[in-house]
């Protein structure tokens, strides 16, 4: 197909013509004429000005180039303002068009047709230069017509008018017929369309195709002198491929690949660094709890030892106390060995005067001390009788006062009881009848006992109505208890209560206060189960699932955790540790087997991954702050939705209700719980703390009411138990009897005549003697006795010093136990109670051998120097951290304080809190985010770019293979030269190859096997490290040159040109150097001639586009030579040729143009717009014959005239 016809309107300052071609085309003219302006024009309608085909770089709008002398830039919208150094011809909205009629030649089947590219522009004075800006584009193909100048023109009265591109499409379509006119949007359809139809197909080619003929003709046509054979196979035979831009988003994606990891490593050293101050905080804790244990070991110990100093005093006291005795018992034998020795003087002494009544007297004497004696010791029987009896009153009289007071008689109904009322009325009635008061009696020295003898009926009445109460008190009823008895069990399950009461409260407390510290109190399983991890495994960072699950939506709340119910406390751990959790857990020694749970995280996140969320699934209302938590139960309870009531919910598989009811396993059941079973969020724990708290409040009403009740009981036992059976009227009546003993005795001895003597002076003597051993004996135990009893004084003051110690010692032991009781509740899974008795065992076996006060200084000290490391660790941590994830650990506490315990808990709290979440959260989505940035890499990396420029390598062998094969049909000159392609790889490059070859042929690249992994060879390991250290290169402008270097597949290869003469040995062409003449040109138009022809598909079909454009045309070839590639282009290629070249330069060759088009730029007598010169173009038809026939004469004359001139010489 032959350019017959090019129409120009509004291009460039080139008249508004149309122009006809003929098989060779000469544009000629001085430089800055137009004529590249022209060949402008067809380029641009043979490519659309595509980016990458158009010979020129791009600019604002569409295609831009530098003008020749590099002083303008030329764009579409700027040819169409006519635009010539700055100024323009058309500065206004203007509409231009470049149209070309193509038409077959002989022997070509295609229909001829009209290619149009039509653009509107306007000139954009707003910035601080003007700029030609491009407002409308239209792309035309009009099958089987051939449009002429008039169809882009309108003759009105004052001219000819442009016709506006928005209406040349329905204009034409209403002269033709709307199928004929075949409008299309983007550029690459356009070429499609028309390369198609330059070949007689009425359907589009390839897009790639398209653009490879497209390219191919731009190339012909851009004059570049061969310098190299290999720059000129590489820049002009082969392919441009364009990787900047992946180059750049490959750059980018691996930056942030490489951002993302130094992200991720940030957190995983943020996480390291909160792992080891957690752990500063735990043994902070630890050492505190240790040294609060050890001060209430050094109180409890100093109390102690003050009881013991107390005990041992009283043994030292009880053990004077029986020496005094001794002394005592010795005082009185000596007495009465003394009294024996007198009462022997005194019968010596009668025996001696000679008395007879003497030894009646010594009789009656004995018998006098006898009685008075019986006396002395009846008297505290009967005051004691008289005590109990008051006692039993007294107690009778309380125990009426308590029944009433504390309503015991509904525990007590035997005290309620008709018996137990008549036999109290009776005590109390007979303690009306008058009795004589012993007290005064006795201190009259028994003189006068009447009284006492006259109120005896009375006190055997009282005594029996004592009796019998007692004895209502201790009989046994049918079931063998006693009302003693029964008072006493009563007292004992009261007591009982209390104490579960009291636990109850303490665990309600504890819970309370861990509730307070943002924590959950788990059940003792769990709690067992987390401390045998922590201490068998604690790499296992065991967690509970509750601390990390929150409900949004407080309505479902209940329902959700009742559903979930004890799952709610199944344990987290890291993956690989999930095994070596559970086996701790089931070798862990306790009564009852660990019901604890640990959660299978890898299975839990692979079966979630495969579960799509309903919207009214439960978790769309929940949040997590773990994601094997989240994995878990979506994996568990996914399908668990949410329905608005019982009647939906007993068609629904697993389901919950907002006010507690559940569908699971084909059964309907109750699934709602208390608000202090709460644990899922901070919400969830502030609704569970306020009942706690409410709880605590009904508690502690019962616990005061049940410590009421049991006061009462134990007072009322108390009481009870003094009632005791009375002895009374007995020992009063032998009291009496005893007196009227002695007042017989005594008026015996009145009667007595001692007159008679009788002197035994021997006897006297001896007896005298021992009277004053006696007494002499007498007085050193009176001394002794002084001695023992200071003693004893003494150490009554010392036992005095340790019980006023007593309370002090015992208030501060109790304080330094309520201060750890009130310490260790701060600490989640630690039982007080235990810590306590552990401490005191420990006291109770080995407190002797410990100095605690000592230990308790040293770990003070020990403290100082951990809160250091605790700062210094939190300042380490917040230098590296993100304002958002900083610890804040300022507090205006006492160091050491309960208050600064307090604070570190809450700072251990905080820091567990932020771990948990970079390290479960934040790290795993880097991670996740890094493993999905890594496989983008990955796949832009390979597919993109390393795939591409494997393809681009192989493509260009193909490339020259295929151009070898049309090269061998080629045949040029008298020695019938045939040009053959050859190359080699270059070492550098090939490596490249051979690793991108090693990339797209591993099996498992992008599919678990990642680019990062070490599974290439050494070799392409080197290569990849040295790509990747490119592509994070800081300096951007030589890493992008050198990738896109490396990634110009043009340079894999040093190729040459053969030269096969017919019959001849092949010459390399590179051995002639740059050459002179022809020497490479000639190849080199041999060369792109093929390209054409491949390109166009010569060997397919009968009709092709034959038209070709040089530029700068056989500048460095001779004459001959340039006739012989004309002649080959034409003649044996049959190519329609189109060169340009100056006016001075064209003379040899007219002879072979058959048409002519000369441009010259004038000065115009009236502006063109902004110019003052137009463009002249003079076409001629030239007559070749008659031309060869002028430049044959002409040599002839030239030759004659230098053979003429060289005779004269001779001559």
């Amino acid at each position: 197909m032959y350019l017959k016809r090019s129409i120009t309107v509004n291009w460039g300052n080139l008249p508004v013509e149309e122009l006809e071609y003929g098989p060779v085309n000469l544009f000629s003219g001085g430089n800055g004429s137009g004529k590249t302006t022209a060949a402008d024009a067809l380029q641009t309608l043979m490519t659309a000005a595509h980016d990458n085909l158009f010979n020129y770089n791009p600019g604002q709008d569409e295609t831009t180039q530098r003008g020749r002398g590099g002083k303008q830039v030329r764009t579409l919208a700027s040819y169409v303002l006519g635009c010539d150094d700055g100024a323009y011809a058309r500065p206004w909205d203007t509409d231009g068009y470049i149209a070309g009629v193509f038409h077959p030649t002989r022997g070509e089947t295609a229909e001829p047709f009209t290619a149009v590219i039509g653009v509107r522009a306007h000139l954009d004075a707003a910035g601080s230069s003007r700029q030609a800006r491009q407002d409308e584009l239209l792309l035309m193909i009009i099958p089987g017509e051939m449009l002429s100048l008039s169809h882009f023109l309108r003759e009105q009265e004052d001219g000819r008018h442009v016709i506006a591109v928005t209406e040349l499409p329905g204009l034409l379509r209403k002269q033709f017929s709307a199928q004929q006119v075949e409008v299309y949007d983007r550029k690459s359809a356009y070429l499609a369309r028309l390369y198609a139809a330059l070949r007689g197909r009425r359907d589009a080619l390839s897009t790639r195709e398209a653009k490879n003929a497209a390219r191919t003709f731009a190339n012909f046509m851009a004059y570049k002198p061969v310098k190299s054979i290999d720059q000129f196979v590489a820049e002009e035979v082969l392919e441009p491929r364009e990787f900047g831009d992946t180059i750049k988003r490959i750059r980018e994606l691996l930056r942030t690949v490489h951002g993302m990891e130094q992200e991720a490593a940030r957190v995983r050293q943020a996480v390291e660094l909160l792992s080891l101050t957690t752990s500063q905080t735990t043994q902070y804790l630890d050492s505190w709890l240790e040294r609060t244990g050890l001060e209430y070991a050094a109180a409890a110990q100093a109390w102690q030892n003050n009881q013991q100093g107390y005990l041992a005093a009283k043994q030292e006291q009880q053990q004077l106390a029986s020496q005094l005795e001794a002394l005592q018992e010795d005082q009185r034998l000596t007495t009465e060995r003394l009294g024996q020795a007198h009462h022997e003087l005194v019968q010596l002494e009668a025996r001696r005067q000679g008395i007879p009544a003497l030894q009646n007297k010594d009789q009656l004497e004995q018998r006098q001390r006898q009685l008075s004696e019986q006396l002395r010791s009846a008297v505290p029987g009967l005051l004691t009788q008289a005590h109990q009896r008051d006692r039993n009153l007294v107690a009778l009289q309380s125990a009426g006062a308590l029944l009433s007071q504390h309503s015991l008689s509904q525990a007590l109904p035997q005290l309620a009881s008709r018996g137990w009322r008549d036999a109290s009325a009776a005590v109390l009635a007979a303690e009306r009848e008058p009795v004589a008061d012993l007290n005064q009696l006795l201190a009259r020295d028994w003189i006068d006992l009447t009284p006492l003898d006259a109120g005896l009926d009375a006190i055997r009445s009282q005594q029996r109505a004592h009796n019998q109460l007692a004895e209502r008190l201790r009989e046994q009823d049918s079931e063998g208890a006693s009302l003693l008895q029964r008072v006493d069990r009563l007292v004992q399950e009261r007591s009982n209560a209390l104490n579960t009461l009291d636990r109850q409260v303490s665990q309600i407390r504890h819970q309370i206060s861990t509730l307070q510290s943002s924590r959950v109190t788990y059940p003792a399983y769990v709690e067992e189960a987390l401390l045998a991890i922590r201490k068998q495994c604690p790499q296992a960072d065991p967690r509970v699932l509750c601390d990390h699950v929150e409900v949004l939506d407080p309505d479902w709340q209940m329902a959700i955790e009742g559903y979930i119910g004890g799952s709610r406390y199944a344990i987290l751990v890291e993956p690989e540790y999930e095994a070596e959790a559970i086996r701790i857990v089931r070798q862990m020694n306790s009564r009852e087997r660990n019901r604890a749970r640990v959660i299978q995280g890898s299975k839990a996140k692979q079966d979630a991954e495969r579960i799509s969320l309903p919207n009214d699934s439960i978790l769309q209302v929940m949040r997590f702050s773990h994601r094997v938590a989240e994995y878990y139960l979506q994996a568990s309870y996914a399908t668990v939705v949410r329905v608005a009531d019982a009647g939906a919910l007993r068609q629904t598989r697993r389901g919950i209700t907002r006010d507690g009811m559940g569908s699971g396993n084909y059964a309907l059941f109750r699934c709602d719980i208390d608000d202090s079973q709460l644990v899922f969020g901070a919400a969830a724990r502030e609704r569970n703390l306020r009942a706690q708290e409410q709880r605590l409040h009904d508690l502690d009403l019962q616990q005061h009411q049940l410590r009421r009740e049991l006061e009462g009981l134990r007072e009322l036992a108390r009481q009870l138990g003094q009632i005791a059976p009375l002895d009374y009227a007995a020992r009063a009546s032998e009291l009496l009897d005893s007196q009227r003993q002695l007042r017989e005795v005594e008026q015996q001895l009145e009667a007595l005549d001692l007159d008679a003597h009788h002197d035994l002076e021997a006897e006297q003597q001896r007896v005298t003697l021992r009277h004053r051993e006696l007494e002499l004996h007498g007085k050193e135990l009176d001394v002794q006795l002084g001695r023992l009893q200071e003693k004893q004084v003494s150490i009554g003051q010392r036992i005095t010093h340790f019980a006023d110690q007593s309370d002090a010692l015992l208030d501060a032991r109790d304080k330094a136990e309520q201060y750890l009781l009130d310490a260790a509740a701060q600490v989640p899974g630690l039982d007080p109670q235990a810590r306590l008795e552990q401490l005191d065992t420990m006291l109770e076996q080995r407190g002797g051998q410990f100095d605690f006060i000592a230990d308790a200084q040293a770990l003070t000290s020990s403290l100082h120097r951990q809160v250091a490391d605790l700062q210094r660790a939190i300042e380490h941590y917040n230098e590296q951290a993100q304002p958002a994830d900083q610890v804040l650990a300022d507090t205006p506490a006492e160091l050491h304080s309960l208050a600064f315990f307090r604070h570190v808990g809450a700072l251990h709290q905080q820091l567990d809190n932020l771990h948990n979440r970079l390290r479960n959260n934040v790290l795993l989505a880097k991670q996740e985010q890094l493993a999905s940035l890594r496989d983008s890499f990955n796949t832009t990396f390979v597919s993109d770019l390393c795939h591409e420029i494997h393809q681009a390598i192989n493509d260009g062998r193909r490339t020259l293979e295929q151009l070898n094969k049309e090269l061998e049909h080629h045949r040029f000159g008298a020695d019938r030269e045939r040009f053959q392609f050859d190359w080699d790889w270059l070492p550098e490059y090939k490596a490249y190859w051979e690793f991108f070859r090693e990339l797209i042929q591993m099996p498992n690249l992008g599919d678990g096997t990642s680019l990062f992994d070490d599974t290439l060879s050494e070799r392409s390991t080197a290569v990849r490290d040295q790509l990747l250290a490119l592509l994070l290169d800081g300096d951007e402008q030589q890493a992008l040159r050198e990738l896109e270097r490396i990634s110009d597949y043009r340079r894999y290869r040093r190729y040459d040109i053969l030269k096969h003469p017919e019959g001849k040995s092949p010459i390399r062409l590179s051995e002639y150097g740059t050459g002179s003449g022809g020497q490479l040109e000639t190849p080199a138009y041999i060369i792109r001639a093929a390209a054409v022809t491949s390109a166009f598909r010569f060997n397919e079909g009968d009709s092709h586009l034959r038209m070709v454009i040089v530029d700068e045309a056989f500048m460095h070839m001779d004459e001959i030579r340039s006739r012989e590639v004309i002649a080959y282009l034409t003649e044996t290629l049959g190519l329609q040729l189109i060169f340009i070249m100056p006016t001075s330069k064209a003379g040899p060759f007219l002879e072979l143009v058959s048409n002519q088009f000369v441009f010259s730029k004038v000065p115009s007598s009236q502006p063109v717009g902004e110019l003052n010169t137009r463009v002249l173009l003079d076409r001629q038809q030239l007559n070749r014959e008659r031309v060869a026939e002028l430049w044959a004469q002409h040599r002839r004359v030239i030759r004659q005239q230098g053979a003429l001139e060289f005779m004269e010489d001779v001559i």
